[in-house]
């Protein structure tokens, strides 16, 4: 029984050491990206999107909240790179389709990002920096629950 239970608990710190080191992985492979002098333009703004997102919704969870979840933290990491991955292969998958569907593509994945705000007091400006970047590639809110955005993402497929 002691054994079980010390089984138990070692997979549990296991998994919860993993679980932290998933949000620090996306984060670092973002930033080798912005960081690499020879990466694509399109690479770059993907990775300067997902370091500035995961860096906002961790420092404004901990103003507001004063701590975090691991769990939580990389669950909204993992579901932002799901979420951006989605829209780029969808967007992708339909680079023939008319001016209409491509459109209709974007406004899903823009709309789910607005649609599910995380934070209520935010600066509006910071929030919606990539939103009306006009040469950008992701234009979607900072302050967006990811999980949700893509839950309503894959309900519309």
């Amino acid at each position: 029984m002691k054994k079980l239970i010390m089984v138990m608990l070692l997979a549990i710190s296991a998994s919860t050491a993993q679980a932290q080191e998933i949000y620090d992985y996306l984060l670092d492979k973002a930033e080798q990206v912005v960081n690499d002098p020879a990466s694509k333009e399109i690479e770059l703004k993907i990775a300067q999107f997902k370091s500035t997102a995961l860096r906002y919704f961790r420092k404004k969870i901990i103003e507001q909240e004063g701590s975090i979840s691991s769990t939580w933290l990389d669950a909204q990491a993992l579901a932002l790179n799901e979420f951006v991955t989605n829209y780029l292969i969808e967007l992708s998958q339909n680079s023939l389709a008319t001016e209409k569907v491509r459109k209709e593509l974007v406004m899903k994945y823009c709309n789910a990002s607005e649609n599910h705000a995380m934070f209520k007091k935010v600066d509006t400006e910071e929030a919606e920096l990539f939103i009306y970047d006009k040469g950008g590639y992701t234009p979607f809110s900072l302050n967006t629950n990811w999980v949700e955005a893509l839950e309503e993402t894959k309900k519309k497929n």
